[in-house]
């Protein structure tokens, strides 16, 4: 079976446990880059991503531009803080992040493998942030595009700089139509760790 890797950013929120009853519901394993603010407020949220399977991962506190906003002191910040709540949450050390925006570069790596943390790509990078995008739309391109052992970002949050009547209820239902069907097309949806890192070694 085939390896791929859904992820999800910006949350947990309001729509992250509709996402996690629809990874139940196909088997299907993935990865939240959560917010250190967010997850501050929906802690029992983050425990059930834990508790379900799925991977945790850091998306900064505050979801500035890491690479072009801030100096080492705020990346590091930004990075540590989230470490340190959601290691607080799960009991166990984050082992990747990804920038907001995706906005990365060999500074904001470096600082980040201080604090254990690797970031991770998204491949394939549908629009669902973007208002008025319709989850079909979503869903054909997810169908379309999805390849082996790539990593697909989403989200299942809004960033605090987004306006505060966004939803992310088009990305629940597009995820309710593409899941099975990635299924039968013979995808194992896994974390990001698993797709990326393979299996641990037994030694």
């Amino acid at each position: 079976m085939a390896g791929i890797s859904l992820t999800f950013d910006d949350g947990p929120s309001a729509w992250t446990e509709a996402v996690l009853d629809l990874l139940a519901a196909n088997g299907a394993r993935a990865t939240f880059f959560l917010l250190g603010s967010a997850a501050s407020e929906r802690p029992e949220v983050v425990r059930r991503i834990v508790a379900e399977g799925h991977e945790v991962g850091n998306h900064s506190w505050s979801h500035p531009h890491l690479a072009r906003d801030c100096d080492d002191e705020q990346v590091r910040r930004e990075l540590e803080t989230t470490n340190e709540l959601l290691e607080q949450l799960v009991g166990e050390p984050v082992r990747r992040f990804r920038c907001p925006y995706y906005d990365v570069d060999e500074r904001v790596e470096a600082i980040a493998s201080t604090l254990g943390l690797r970031h991770t790509p998204g491949h394939l990078t549908p629009p669902d942030w973007k208002p008025g995008v319709r989850s079909s739309f979503l869903a054909t391109l997810v169908l379309q595009l999805a390849r082996d052992e790539e990593v697909i970002g989403l989200h299942d949050g809004v960033p605090p700089d987004e306006l505060a009547d966004a939803s992310r209820a088009t990305t629940v239902e597009a995820l309710a139509s593409f899941l099975p069907r990635l299924r039968e097309r013979g995808f194992d949806c896994v974390t990001a760790s698993a797709l990326l890192d393979g299996p641990p070694s037994s030694g």
